[in-house]
């Protein structure tokens, strides 16, 4: 009962995962020991559903912990994603616009033209509007070559993240990166 108690204050998945184990070996034992036979049967089956659900958090922990600062690839996006094709010369979106999408560039270049700064293929930008009050674009991005975009909008930018925890963990870095880099202005 008190296991249970504290597995139910428990903040973390993997420390409520832990105490709600521990509970469910203890009443299988006192259970059986007072042949209470559907409690021991109960805590018999949540008991390895709670290993599993532990086992996989610890998983999870050390994926992200193993991710990478930099580099995101595409199989993140792709479920989600609207593939476009931009033309040198072409603009994509002015500072001040809403940002309403996220980009994966997968071929060609962009130019951030207020802070002349050029990405190339392999890189997510224009998250940074998702993360102010106006959700509003902080440069114009101006295709430098033919270039070929993933975007997806808010929702599967939120939804991505809740179920992806590689991805949601690359984003912050990602944006921690950009927001603490020398020349202090986020593409």
């Amino acid at each position: 009962m008190a296991l249970t108690l504290c597995s139910t204050f428990s903040r973390t998945i993997i420390r409520l995962r832990l105490f709600a184990a521990t509970s469910n070996i203890l009443a299988i034992i006192s259970s059986t020991a007072i042949g209470f036979w559907p409690s021991v049967i109960q805590n018999a089956v949540q008991l390895p559903l709670n290993i599993y659900r532990i086992r996989e958090a610890r998983r999870q922990v050390e994926k992200l912990r193993a991710a990478p600062v930099t580099g995101v690839h595409s199989g993140w996006l792709h479920p989600y994603a609207r593939e476009s094709t931009l033309f040198a010369g072409q603009v994509l979106f002015r500072k001040g616009d809403l940002g309403d999408r996220l980009y994966y560039l997968e071929a060609g270049s962009i130019l951030f033209d207020e802070i002349n700064v050029e990405i190339h293929a392999g890189t997510l930008f224009g998250e940074i509007a998702f993360f102010t009050r106006d959700g509003r674009r902080t440069q114009t991005a101006i295709a430098t070559s033919e270039c070929r975009l993933l975007s997806i909008d808010g929702d599967q930018l939120k939804q991505l993240y809740f179920q992806n925890p590689e991805f949601g963990w690359y984003l912050i870095q990602l944006i921690a990166q950009r927001l603490t880099a020398p020349n202090h202005r986020a593409p």
